[in-house]
């Protein structure tokens, strides 16, 4: 199977804001996307998304997304439909980043495994939260 990897246009570039959510002003990735791309891991049934940042090429960062476990007791998914609706998610994210030019902006738990997206469909300061990690 041939891989697809999304590039971003430079015309439209797509700013992305890693934090600490103990401290929002100590960013632990910033910069603007090059490539991204998804994928899905069956055995822990979470989402990939890769990508690379225009300023450090070589280095590939990975976020490992998982519906956070009180979402996955109301909702009755087959981890086929679970994938589909968090890549929906990030899908509209993405476009409203590049579309309106608003930051991709998450912040990463350590201690607990969450990782907090900032809904860009939305108006305000909503964030829908997963359970994640940070891997580069």
């Amino acid at each position: 199977m041939k891989k697809y990897v999304l590039s971003v246009d430079k015309n439209r570039p797509i700013e992305l804001e890693i934090t600490n959510i103990l401290d929002d002003n100590k960013a632990i990735v910033r910069g603007c996307l090059n490539t991204y791309h998804l994928d899905y891991d069956v055995e822990t049934t979470s989402v990939l998304l890769n990508f690379t940042l225009e300023d450090d090429r070589e280095t590939v960062y990975s976020i490992r997304l998982k519906e956070d476990n009180s979402l996955l007791k109301c909702l009755d998914c087959t981890p086929q439909e679970i994938f589909f609706n968090i890549v929906n998610f990030l899908g509209e994210v993405i476009h409203k980043a590049k579309s309106i030019g608003h930051t991709l902006v998450m912040k990463l738990d350590y201690q607990t495994s969450r990782l907090l997206v900032k809904d860009l469909t939305k108006i305000g300061d909503e964030y829908r939260t997963f359970n994640g990690e940070l891997v580069y």
